[in-house]
C-alpha cells in the first residue's frame, strides 16, 4: 500500500495553459503538472522569486488526474494596451508602462477558458523532501489564495484534500471518490458533483512515473518547471487511459 495526497478541483471556469505563441491563449483540457505544483507552493505560501523552493517541489511531487467532465471550451474575446518595447527601458509599473499615452498601442487576444469542469487530483512523493503529511493541513487552510489556473478562476467548493492508501492511483481516485460521497451522505448535504452536468460518459485518466503498465496512449506536455521567475518549462512523458463511467448512461 502506498500513500497518496487526494483532492478536488472544481470552479466556474479554469484554464489550463499551453504553450502560447502570438495572441492566442488556449487552454488544456486538464491541469498541467506546473498548475498543481504551483497552487501547492501557493498553498504553502511560496513566493514566485522563491526559485529555489519551487524547483525542490517539483522534484519531490509527482502527479495524477481524474477528469470527470473536462467542461465546455469558452473563449473570451482580449485587449490590452501596451507601449512599444524599447530597448534598455525597464518599468516599475503597470501605469509607468502606460504612462506615455501617445505611444500605447491596443493588442487583441482571445484566452480560452473551460466551464464547469470537474478533476479530482492526485500527487504522491517522489522521495522524502516533502512529506504529503504536512502538505495535507495547508491545501484545506492555504496561506495565499489559491486559482484554477488564472485567477479569474475562483473554486466553488473546498478541495476536501485527504490522504489515502492504496495500491496505485486508481485506487486512491476511487476511494477518495467512495469517501467524499459518504461524506456528503452523512452531513445530509445535497451532493452537486453528480449533477448530470458534471459528469461525462468517460472518465479519463492522466499521470506519470507509475502504473506505466496500465496506460493506452503516451502524451508528451510542456510543463516541468524550470524558472517559475522567467516563466520556463521542459517537456515532461505522461500516461493516458480512459474508461466508461458507469454511474452515466451513454448518450445518442
Amino acid at each position: 500500500m502506498k500513500e497518496y495526497l487526494v483532492f478536488r478541483l472544481f470552479g466556474p471556469i479554469a484554464s489550463w495553459g499551453e504553450i502560447a505563441v502570438g495572441e492566442n491563449r488556449h487552454s488544456f483540457s486538464y491541469p498541467s503538472k506546473s498548475a498543481i505544483i504551483g497552487l501547492v507552493a501557493s498553498a504553502l505560501g511560496y513566493k514566485r522569486e522563491e526559485e529555489e523552493k519551487h524547483t525542490k517541489l517539483s522534484k519531490s511531487l509527482s502527479f495524477g488526474v481524474k477528469v470527470y467532465s473536462a467542461g465546455i471550451l469558452l473563449r473570451d474575446y482580449h485587449t490590452i494596451q501596451t507601449p512599444p518595447s524599447k530597448e534598455k527601458i525597464i518599468y516599475a509599473t503597470r501605469k509607468d508602462e502606460l504612462s506615455d499615452k501617445l505611444e500605447v498601442k491596443t493588442i487583441l487576444s482571445s484566452r480560452d477558458y473551460r466551464m464547469d469542469a470537474l478533476y479530482d487530483i492526485c500527487i504522491w512523493q517522489t522521495n522524502e523532501s516533502f512529506l504529503l503529511k504536512d502538505i495535507l493541513p495547508k491545501l484545506n487552510a492555504p496561506t495565499f489564495s489559491l486559482f484554477l489556473g488564472r485567477k479569474s478562476c475562483v473554486f466553488a467548493s473546498p478541495l476536501f484534500a485527504k490522504l489515502v492508501k492504496a495500491k496505485d492511483l486508481f485506487s486512491a481516485f476511487t476511494e477518495f471518490n467512495i469517501e467524499l460521497n459518504e461524506k456528503f451522505k452523512i452531513e445530509k448535504i445535497e451532493n452537486f458533483f453528480e449533477s448530470e452536468f458534471l459528469q461525462s460518459n468517460v472518465n479519463e485518466y492522466i499521470w506519470e512515473n507509475e502504473s506505466e503498465s496500465m496506460f493506452t496512449e503516451i502524451r508528451t506536455r510542456r510543463d516541468e518547471v524550470l524558472s517559475r521567475k522567467r516563466w520556463q518549462f521542459s517537456e515532461r512523458k505522461e500516461f493516458y487511459k480512459s474508461e466508461g463511467n458507469k454511474n452515466v448512461p451513454i448518450k445518442s
